[in-house]
């Protein structure tokens, strides 16, 4: 599907148009979610470190 860039931000391809400020909003929300994620693991992680539970990799 080839897309072609449009004025006010939208593209248009074979029937399909996609807006960008949608793509945009789905985009932050995800990164804001990856990141919680990765503060999670994070703390998860520091936690076994204290602890003395997790395995080192070989």
């Amino acid at each position: 599907m080839a897309l072609s860039a449009r004025e006010g931000g939208a593209f248009h391809g074979t029937g399909v148009r996609v807006e960008l400020q949608v793509t945009e909003s789905l985009l932050r929300e995800f990164l804001v979610l990856l990141e919680a994620a990765q503060e999670e693991l994070n703390q998860r992680w520091n936690g076994q470190e204290k602890s003395g539970c997790h395995a080192d990799r070989a």
